[in-house]
């Protein structure tokens, strides 16, 4: 409550009480007042409205500031026995993949450095042996970034990949199924077992297809 406003109680309170005042006293009493009491609404009212944007600038900054950052691959991070490699042209480019139990493709995209979100690279140290097992391997080499290696075979380029300390490559063949450029994928053996597309309409179209039925 505003002090304009309790002056006016005040001040009411003194007419309905005051017996020693003229009614002309009183009229001009009341007349003198009654602005004051406006004037202290449409200050209440402006105050109110004016806190009311501060208030939703402050959530919604609050909002901003809780948005997490997409983390970049590092380019720069070095491991002990590797280098940073090259992933060769054939590879790159944006690619997608379903499944039978999807109506949408997923993406994959393959720069010069990078699988995803992991960072390729290449052994030079051909002494170095990894264990997934020992927990100071564990330390220096977390983070999830690869270490490649690309052979021919048949005429279709192979890109062996497995993150440091893992045991088994995923393999991206070069192909084409039925007219469609895709990387065939297959594990460790070379047995195929699924594909990525460049069309995506492509991916969703074969997403049932028995892909094993295909041989190297």
């Amino acid at each position: 409550m505003t002090f304009l406003f309790k002056f006016y109680l005040c001040c009411t309170s003194i007419l309905n009480q005051g017996k020693g005042l003229t009614y002309m006293k009183k009229k001009i009493l009341t007349l003198l007042l009654t602005p004051l009491l406006l004037l202290s609404a449409c200050s209440s009212q402006t105050n109110t409205n004016e806190s009311q944007p501060t208030k939703t600038k402050q959530v919604a900054k609050r909002k901003k500031k809780a948005l997490p950052k997409e983390a970049k691959p590092d380019l720069n991070k070095k491991y002990p026995g590797f280098k940073l490699t090259t992933v060769p042209t054939v590879f790159r480019g944006t690619w997608y993949r379903s499944d039978e139990f999807s109506k949408t493709a997923r993406p994959l995209t393959i720069t010069q450095h990078t699988i995803g979100d992991s960072v390729v690279y290449k052994k030079t140290n051909p002494n170095l042996k990894l264990d997934h097992n020992s927990e100071t391997q564990n330390k220096t080499y977390a983070g999830g970034d690869s270490m490649i290696t690309v052979e021919n075979r048949n005429g279709q380029n192979w890109l062996h990949v497995r993150e440091f300390l893992d045991t088994v490559d995923i393999i991206y063949i070069t192909g084409t199924f039925k007219g469609q450029p895709c990387l065939y994928l297959a594990y460790s053996a070379g047995d195929i077992h699924s594909a990525l597309f460049k069309n995506k309409k492509a991916a969703i179209k074969y997403r049932k297809y028995d892909f094993s039925k295909i041989k190297n």
